[in-house]
């Protein structure tokens, strides 16, 4: 679906009552006459500060921001999880923090203009499953700080602070739940970041692509004017060009005399939301001063200019398990062909259960328990693989060169079980020094390197072994006989790229299922599966990088690189001899059988 279709698409509303979408629900509209808002009003009296005893904050980089009172959250309809924050920014941004703190991460994010209380239904049942449930307000929204300017709500804005917040909380292995504004803002944020994320889970949402200089839309002007239309008079004589319609649109919730987030969900749901939800709903926003996010969130769509293409590209290669559901009542975030597009652009969404459920755009508070318990399932099905033993272990090697029965060959020391091969004293070891203290005729510092493996497990048959071979120290590094290497007559040839050497060692490999492997396959049928990884030759190179080598790489004719999940635990097994290579960065391969 190019980007104009996905404007065209979303912008199909019915003439009277508008049904739930990422245009209708990311804008605010008024409400249908004074009683309905004086009605919304009441509910902040309990909370409502006047005008003059608000307090305006402002952070260091000048942005100012207001904070709703905790008053207006206290005693909400089925929400009494403790409020947690951690600031971005300068800015204090809310979340919920449910469930065992050592359990599964899943990071829920919400659309416009609900909060975390949208989420109130399916926490309970995640977390109950032994997950841990961290679902953010963006700031602006729900507890989290509230800038008052409208300008300062920009994409790529909402985006970094977003990130921001991920990386605060030091949050991998991410399970993400993203529903309308959720989507736009998580599912870049994903598609730039693939390396943090085990699972996603779509929820009436989508990622547009709209190329850069392309975009039709501007940014209104925030005015509040109080000649505007009632919201059903103004969907009935908005421009039916699509383009002047929406920007139309934008222009309206900008200026709407009265914004209440309860009404627009009400909208998108299908269920009746009573006194108190609506009343939930409203609380972060007691007051005109509160509402500058809500308002300008629709206008954020100007601000796309290309910058979501590369985290599409990254989607459509992203393996690791994508789940899309819907709502048949959101006829446009919910469609079929939304959902489709995704389920046939994400690799990782093959062969998953893929749901519609009878539900309007905010699906959370139609269907929560039940879509939470599927979610449950989902993650069961695919689980995160555990982390063996030795998965991501730091280690260094020192090969000892001398010669050997048949030609030269290098005996290899390593510091597994022994050290993590601190990067100050690896640097003190001095190579010729070495070479002299045991007779050898060169010295190779080979590290630090990284296991890719879970697991080894020796074979008995009397060959050295990863962690049981004979004692050394070298420099004050204490190291282990691990495996002898044969160089078949030429010192370079331990180094050399693509190169297939025969080492002496009795081992068993095991990558566990879920891990993701990467390969390099010659022109010959052989494959060969990396082992570990090098920072030699790049110090900075970390296993996120890896999926993405084929780039860097400078394969010989015939050969290529390729990476992909393990649906079962993979075994490499070398009884006596492993053939064994590396490539231009040193990270090194077994040859599978």
């Amino acid at each position: 679906m190019n980007w104009l279709n996905y404007w065209v698409f979303t912008m199909r509303l019915p003439s009277i009552i508008p049904l739930p979408s990422l245009l209708l629900t990311l804008l605010l509209f008024g409400c249908s006459d004074d009683s309905e808002s004086n009605r919304n009003a009441s509910t902040f009296d309990d909370c409502n500060l006047p005008a003059q005893d608000i307090v305006v904050n402002s952070t260091e980089s000048g942005i100012e921001f207001v904070r709703t009172p905790d008053a207006c959250f206290e005693s909400l309809d089925g929400y009494d999880f403790a409020p947690s924050y951690i600031t971005v920014d300068g800015l204090r941004m809310h979340y919920v923090d449910a469930g065992p703190s050592d359990g599964e991460i899943i990071l829920m994010l919400h659309g416009q203009p609900s909060w975390s209380y949208l989420y109130r239904k399916m926490i309970p049942v995640l977390t109950d499953a032994g997950y841990r449930v961290i679902a953010a307000d963006h700031i602006g929204m729900g507890r989290s700080d509230k800038p008052v300017d409208p300008r300062v709500h920009t994409y790529d804005q909402q985006v970094l602070w977003n990130k921001g917040f991920i990386d605060a909380l030091g949050l991998t292995e991410i399970t993400l739940f993203v529903q309308d504004w959720g989507s736009l803002i998580g599912l870049r944020i994903a598609g730039e970041n693939p390396e943090l994320f085990a699972r996603i889970v779509l929820a009436n949402g989508d990622l547009p692509a709209i190329p850069a200089g392309l975009n039709p839309f501007t940014i209104p002007i925030f005015a509040i004017d109080d000649m505007l239309p009632e919201a059903e008079e103004f969907f009935r004589n908005r421009s039916p060009d699509r383009v002047e319609g929406f920007q139309q649109w934008i222009d309206y919730a900008a200026g709407a005399p009265y914004l209440f987030a309860a009404d627009v969900v009400q909208v998108g749901t299908v269920t009746e939301l009573s006194e108190s939800e609506r009343a939930a709903y409203n609380a972060p926003y007691p007051d005109e001063i509160y509402r500058a996010a809500i308002r300008a969130f629709p206008s954020m769509v100007a601000g796309i200019q290309g910058q979501t293409l590369p985290a599409l590209a990254a989607l459509g290669e992203f393996d690791m398990p994508f789940l899309a559901l819907a709502g048949e009542f959101d006829p446009n975030l919910g469609s079929e062909a939304t959902q489709n597009a995704w389920i046939e652009r994400v690799p990782g969404a093959r062969g998953q259960d893929h749901r519609r459920y009878e539900a309007g755009h905010f699906i959370q508070e139609d269907v929560g328990a039940e879509m939470a318990a599927q979610v449950v399932d989902f993650m069961r099905a695919n689980p995160i693989p555990l982390p063996g033993p030795l998965y991501s272990v730091r280690y260094c090697e020192i090969l000892l060169v001398a010669p050997g029965d048949e030609g030269l060959e290098a005996q290899v020391y390593n510091t597994l079980g022994l050290n993590a091969c601190p990067q100050e004293e690896w640097d003190a070891l001095d190579a010729e020094a070495i070479a002299s203290k045991f007779g050898a005729i060169a010295v190779d510092k080979n590290g630090p390197r990284y296991w890719l493996l879970d697991q080894i497990t020796p074979v008995n048959d009397g060959a050295p072994v990863p962690g049981f071979g004979q004692f050394e120290s070298f420099g004050g590094l204490d190291m282990r006989l691990v495996a002898i290497v044969s160089l078949s007559g030429n010192m370079a040839a331990g180094n050399a790229p693509y190169t297939v050497r025969e080492v002496q060692r009795n081992t068993l490999f095991t990558f566990v299922a879920g891990r993701r492997i990467y390969e390099l396959h010659d022109p010959d049928g052989g494959r060969y599966v990396m082992q570990s990884m090098s920072q030699i030759v790049d110090a900075q190179l970390q296993i996120s990088d890896l999926a993405s080598l084929d780039q860097r790489l400078e394969l010989p004719n015939g050969w290529h690189f390729g990476t992909r999940i393990l649906k079962e635990d993979l075994e490499l097994t070398a009884v006596g001899l492993a053939e064994v290579l590396v490539d231009d960065l040193r990270n090194t391969y077994q040859r599978a059988d």
